[in-house]
């Protein structure tokens, strides 16, 4: 081990990493949480906050919704919250009314450290890359709209560049949210 290492005991494993690493992991994880929290109007916000507030575990859904159901806005905001890698169900992988909501531990430290404004600060934009460096990975001709490639919306309204819907979803990027929980396909069919 080198000076410049650092090893983490994980209880099952040992991980042995250089500061460079650690620091680049978890630019990785802010620069995702940052990407899904552009997603969390203010009144999940403040749920987030309140939750937040507490010891990880303290809090049961039932705690925060008190009338929450599997079809209720309670659920997409606990589904979004966990896609912005902030909570997770405690026990089992399925958010009901007496599951205790857990905070993720990286989730606690940069509230803890960084503050919730520097967590829902605008995401730098990144550099551009020169053109030299640029890759077009796209099928020849797919932006044409007679082709097979280009992708086809199901109402000819938003494919209208301009519609009213267009620019809904470009003022608005929560509106084009995907309520399905990200890690559903590795369960079995039953909603989580």
């Amino acid at each position: 081990m080198t000076q410049s290492d650092i090893e983490f005991d994980l209880g099952t494993a040992t991980l042995s990493c250089t500061v460079e690493d650690v620091a680049a992991t978890f630019a990785g994880m802010l620069q995702e949480m940052r990407a899904a929290a552009l997603f969390v109007p203010a009144d999940e916000r403040a749920v987030l906050r309140r939750i937040m507030g507490r010891a990880s575990g303290t809090y049961t859904v039932e705690d925060v919704f008190p009338d929450f159901a599997r079809d209720s806005g309670a659920l997409t905001t606990l589904r979004r919250l966990r896609t912005a890698q902030f909570i997770r169900p405690a026990g089992r992988d399925m958010w009901d009314r007496g599951e205790r909501i857990a905070i993720k531990p990286f989730a606690r430290l940069v509230w803890d450290r960084l503050g919730e404004d520097a967590i829902f600060a605008p995401a730098e934009d990144a550099p551009e890359a020169a053109a030299a460096d640029e890759v077009d990975l796209a099928a020849p001709e797919v932006d044409e709209l007679g082709s097979r490639e280009t992708a086809r919306l199901e109402s000819d309204e938003l494919a209208v560049p301009g519609s009213k819907e267009t620019a809904r979803l470009k003022n608005n990027p929560a509106a084009a949210w995907d309520d399905d929980d990200v890690l559903d396909f590795l369960k079995d069919d039953t909603p989580g």
